[in-house]
């Protein structure tokens, strides 16, 4: 009697393991760069012409300054702990940024490539790491998922080159919705998350995928 019971489950937890097993391949991870790589504050773009590459889902929607923040401690912790040295500080960075804003100010209006090649070349670094969010939506419950969208783009400042971008697109789904994604729901303890969580899951695989 108590074989019948389990079986059942048994029957579930083995149709659950071969469908994990046919699910996406882990993509192989570049060789991290040579020389020095600093990280540019997350930034949320409110018009594609501030995009590096790709596209908004919704123009004009802002996020949060302490959600960028947030961001930006999370993306610098997880780049220390993958031993990244990471050069300049947030400080000299964003006072780059300004100082290319305001040789820019009463001209055209440049690309956006244009704007962090430019801060790039205000630091002593030989790369750039520019994050940007480009949707951020929190867990609301009742079928309401968290959702986030975001970049990371490693820019090679000496030869003005885009090394690597990551996109990251995340929606939490019920596992019944996909059951390829059985290892993200057993990763996150079978919980509906906030935005939050998904943001550090992208920052983990985007900076693995990166090299970094």
């Amino acid at each position: 009697m108590h074989l019948r019971k389990s079986l059942p489950i048994l029957i579930v937890f083995c149709l659950l393991l071969s469908l994990a097993a046919c699910g996406p391949k882990p993509i192989t991870p570049q060789l991290r760069p040579m020389g020095s790589i600093a990280i540019a504050p997350f930034t949320a773009p409110q018009y594609n012409w501030e995009l590096l590459a790709g596209y908004l889902p919704e123009e004009g929607k802002p996020v949060k300054p302490e959600i960028l923040a947030a961001l930006d401690e999370d993306l610098s912790q997880a780049a220390r702990a993958h031993g990244v040295s990471i050069a300049g500080t947030q400080a000299a960075i964003r006072q780059c940024q300004e100082i290319v804003t305001f040789e820019r100010s009463g001209k055209a209006r440049e690309s956006a490539w244009s704007y962090w090649l430019g801060v790039g070349r205000c630091l002593p670094a030989d790369f750039l790491l520019v994050p940007q969010v480009l949707h951020w939506k929190e867990f609301g419950g009742g079928g309401n998922p968290a959702s986030v969208v975001m970049d990371l783009y490693l820019i090679d400042v000496k030869n003005q080159r885009l090394v690597s971008r990551y996109h990251y697109d995340e929606t939490q789904k019920a596992l019944t919705d996909n059951l390829l994604d059985i290892g993200k729901f057993v990763r996150r303890k079978g919980s509906w998350v906030n935005a939050d969580t998904l943001a550090k899951e992208g920052i983990e695989a985007g900076l693995k995928e990166m090299g970094l």
